[in-house]
């Protein structure tokens, strides 16, 4: 019978048996002790939603957590250019610049109703709410 002990699954606090193998390699990685794939998958994403580490991180899960509507909006528009339904344009509508351009959602409700803007102007459009409705394309057709 090979060497085991007894440990406390980190998740669960359910025993179990362990080899000692086993338990020095997990101790070695700094990893905690857990009785099935399924208890290491809860440990792993509860783990994941530690506090945020950088600025950057900050923000961008009070925007998620804010807006869920804009992340949805932009989540659709970025898989339809992923899968090549939607291709981007690449020079700002407004002003003719290819440098940074992107697509500015007017209406988060309407995902693919959009407008192609550089930084700059993207910017401009983000102060001036009702001005740029007018010049965006309803790309959910394509």
């Amino acid at each position: 019978m090979a060497n085991t002990k007894k440990v406390k699954c980190a998740w669960c606090n359910k025993e179990f048996d362990k080899l000692v193998k086993r338990i020095n390699q997990t101790e070695k990685l700094g990893k905690q002790h857990t009785c099935s794939r399924k208890c290491a998958s809860k440990l792993t994403n509860e783990e994941r939603r530690c506090e945020p580490t950088t600025p950057d991180a900050a923000h961008v899960r009070r925007d998620k957590e804010k807006s869920p509507e804009k992340v949805h909006a932009r989540y659709l528009v970025r898989q339809a250019t992923k899968c090549g339904k939607l291709i981007p344009l690449e020079e700002c509508e407004i002003c003719g610049s290819n440098k940074c351009v992107e697509a500015h959602h007017p209406d988060y409700d309407r995902p693919f109703f959009l407008i192609y803007l550089c930084k700059d102007c993207h910017n401009r459009a983000d102060k001036a709410i009702d001005k740029w409705e007018g010049l965006a394309t309803d790309y959910s057709g394509v």
